[in-house]
């Protein structure tokens, strides 16, 4: 395993703040954003298209002007729906923001992911203008008082979150076995991520976690919600789609690049996943005309630039300013 060694490393999405100390915010056009983690409080609003959230215990839908919350070492993916892509406006916040003031943030856990569904119109209507304003003022890096204007925004809508949506204070006990096992979900994951086209086995993991097989059998099944080889065909599945749908590669070179052992295992998760024989699915794959219906899509996910992010920003509130307004007088 010598080499295996150094990609076996504690990694989740690690976040930096180019910016402001303990925060960051940007806009994304996303068409997959595969499964993740991260150290930092993440609050999502949805600017234009329509998804789903995949979590560790329940899926939501979320559309234009959808919030959302993903509290630190929650694993989420984002998938779109629509061909377009979703595009999606966040700030993200170290659980040190503000300690010197407010110690709730470390061991903070908002109890519900989709706040839309527990918001009234009019506290929807206002977290989502404080939402706004808070990432409008961070992508505005353009004055001496662009700090103080960027604190005193995202201050002014997390108070006004807290009051509202319904949330708890970890204890220390509970905050330190989270994220215990958050790490060793990342470095599992990320193991298997770096080795997947080599013979990977569960008593290797074991021997690296200093943990028996089936302690370890339960971990992954309980956290990830299938077997330890059901993520590893899954994650080699994932590769081969890409390079069949990528290259002119024959179905042999994918399933040995891909780490199957035998190009007759392949063959039937594409005959299974895709409902037609291996040949056909290749074709349509490199035709780009079969729609995949699971999270094995290419990840995708693009940064707007400020002024770019900005400009979305401002046509995204006008039109939902107008609509909101339209609800009231009716």
């Amino acid at each position: 395993m010598g080499n295996h060694q150094n990609a076996y490393r504690e990694e989740y999405e690690v976040l930096a703040y180019p910016r402001l100390q303990h925060v960051n915010g940007n806009i994304v056009h996303i068409i997959n954003r595969n499964a993740h983690v991260h150290r930092a409080l993440e609050l999502g609003l949805v600017l234009e298209g329509e998804g789903v959230v995949h979590l560790d215990e329940r899926d939501f839908s979320i559309s234009k002007g959808s919030l959302f919350f993903f509290n630190s070492n929650e694993p989420h993916q984002i998938l779109a729906t629509n061909q377009s892509g979703i595009k999606v406006a966040y700030l993200q916040m170290a659980s040190s923001f503000c300690s010197e003031y407010l110690s709730c943030f470390r061991n903070l856990e908002i109890l519900e992911n989709d706040l839309t569904g527990i918001l009234t119109p009019a506290q929807r209507k206002e977290l989502t203008g404080l939402m706004v304003q808070a990432v409008d003022n961070y992508m505005a890096e353009d004055s001496d008082l662009y700090g103080l204007h960027c604190i005193c925004s995202i201050c002014q809508l997390y108070s006004r979150l807290l009051s509202i949506v319904p949330y708890r204070q970890m204890t220390e006990a509970a905050y330190l076995a989270r994220n215990k096992k958050m790490a060793r979900l990342g470095r599992i994951t990320e193991y298997i991520d770096q080795n997947y086209s080599e013979k990977i086995t569960l008593t290797q993991l074991a021997e690296l976690e200093g943990v028996t097989t089936t302690y370890l059998s339960h971990f992954i099944h309980d956290n990830l919600h299938m077997t330890f080889q059901e993520y590893v065909s899954s994650v080699r599945f994932e590769r081969a789609l890409k390079l069949l749908r990528d290259t002119s590669m024959c179905m042999t070179d994918v399933s040995v690049v891909s780490g199957f052992s035998d190009v007759k295992y392949l063959s039937r998760m594409l005959e299974t996943y895709f409902g037609m024989s291996a040949q056909e699915s290749c074709k349509q794959l490199r035709r780009e005309t079969l729609v995949l219906q699971k999270s094995e899509q290419e990840q995708v996910q693009t940064f707007a630039s400020d002024e770019q992010g900005r400009s979305w920003l401002e046509d995204f509130w006008k039109e939902y300013s107008t609509l909101r307004k339209e609800e009231t007088y009716e």
